[in-house]
């Protein structure tokens, strides 16, 4: 199989699953998952962890990665991976006792705190980490990569935290960005990805465009994969569809730039 196929059947990378979490069969499934056709909400990728009492009153934890925010039959609700079972499941808001930040712990509020995700809802101004449309997408691109990498042994190490600081300084000094790098926003814009392998393989191709960018995504790969000292399987598998996936990528570029060229040269 290779990468781009191997990609297509990658389930999301998910944080470790925490050991409070129960079975979560009681909870309501919708008919259909979104799809790929589906619009991304802002609330798509958002981790966190919720109290959530079922019908008959049981109150469980869960670890979910949130997918969208809809309202079905008059109840507010969310769409979700569920940690637990890693199938997409229906959470009713008002069945949500509390909403913790899945990494610090910190008290989020109950089932309303999702009413801000809500489509209709004024939405403030995109933060473009004081940057451009473009530069900043493809930070975004580099820091999916690196998300997946580092979640991909089912654990985020604080060094591998520190190793994408450093990609985002690299990557703002070798492309010769003025300023500096608002680091604070986007790492903890970076702790909120969970990007699945389709991301990871699109991310990778937004970098086939530039040596330069390829360079240092490369070396950072590297980087989070060694930080914490321990490479594993699934990290060595992983890396080695990226430079697949990499490679691949960048032949298609230079094939589609002698295409244009044989163009331009008939005319």
């Amino acid at each position: 199989m290779g990468a781009l196929q191997e990609f297509a059947v990658k389930e999301a990378v998910l944080p470790p699953g925490l050991t409070a979490l129960l079975d979560c069969e009681d909870v309501d499934t919708l008919p259909d998952a979104p799809t790929d056709s589906d619009e991304p909400q802002a609330i798509a990728g958002f981790m966190c962890v919720i109290e959530y009492a079922d019908k008959d009153g049981a109150v469980t934890e869960r670890l979910i990665t949130c997918r969208r925010y809809l309202t079905i039959g008059g109840n507010a609700s969310v769409g979700a991976i569920c940690g637990n079972s890693r199938r997409y499941k229906l959470f009713r808001c008002d069945r949500i006792m509390e909403v913790c930040d899945a990494e610090t712990g910190a008290s989020l509020g109950d089932g309303s705190y999702f009413e801000r995700f809500t489509v209709s809802a004024a939405k403030p101004l995109a933060d473009m980490w004081d940057t451009t449309s473009p530069r900043k997408s493809l930070i975004v691109a580099g820091l999916n990569v690196l998300a997946f990498m580092a979640r991909c042994d089912g654990q985020w190490h604080p060094l591998e935290t520190q190793t994408i600081e450093d990609f985002i300084c690299s990557l703002w000094l070798r492309k010769e960005w003025e300023g500096s790098p608002p680091l604070d926003r986007i790492v903890a814009h970076a702790r909120r990805l969970a990007p699945d392998g389709e991301v990871f393989e699109s991310a990778i191709r937004q970098y086939a465009h530039s040596s330069t960018s390829r360079a240092v995504l490369t070396q950072y790969v590297q980087r989070v994969i060694a930080a914490d000292g321990v490479i594993c399987e699934d990290e060595h598998r992983w890396a080695a569809c990226y430079a697949e996936c990499m490679e691949e990528a960048v032949a298609a570029e230079a094939e589609a730039r002698r295409g244009k060229q044989s163009v331009v040269s008939r005319v």
